[in-house]
């Protein structure tokens, strides 16, 4: 087994270093975006991320600068989901990671819910996949739900989703509360 925090070893050597041993097993990362990544003969396998699988939890674990992560050597899949080859997979890694630079500063905190302000208006005109993503602002219930909760239940890559919400929340009509 091993362990450490992704502030002191990032994220991308990690993985690097898994993929490059030919490792088989599952790297856990407890995070509020976490989740597990299988590898297997020098490939990722299967990422798993709350309610996202395949892609999108790659994805969106690429996001991940900190929280605390372990490796279970010999761990198998639950399924396969992906099939990345080393270079494939750190090529891919580091093209989301920096996709998420921007967004990660417009939305640090995905414990926290979204809201929309005092200055939305039911008048404000949206595309069908801004309204799709704007519904789930209504949560279930009296509260509204976290950024976590709603990326989970949008059924979209965890990037469109928030790239769908950035106009809103520059121009003041959404909020993370």
């Amino acid at each position: 087994m091993m362990s450490g925090d992704l502030s002191v070893f990032p994220l991308l050597p990690v993985l690097q270093m898994l993929l490059a041993s030919g490792k088989s097993g599952v790297l856990s990362v407890d995070h509020v975006r976490g989740g597990e990544l299988w590898f297997g003969g020098g490939e990722l396998l299967h990422a798993h991320s709350g309610a996202l699988r395949g892609e999108d939890a790659l994805q969106l674990l690429c996001s991940l600068d900190s929280g605390l992560f372990t490796f279970e050597p010999g761990q198998a899949p639950p399924e396969q989901t992906l099939k990345l080859r080393q270079d494939a997979a750190l090529h891919r890694m580091l093209q989301d990671a920096d996709a998420w630079l921007p967004l990660l500063k417009l939305f640090p905190d995905w414990s926290r819910p979204l809201r929309f302000t005092g200055r939305w208006s039911d008048q404000q005109p949206v595309t069908r996949q801004q309204y799709r993503v704007l519904s789930l602002l209504q949560g279930t219930g009296r509260s509204s739900p976290s950024l976590r909760q709603i990326l989970d239940a949008s059924g979209l890559p965890p990037r469109t989703v928030l790239e769908l919400y950035r106009p809103f929340v520059v121009g003041g009509l959404i909020e993370v509360a």
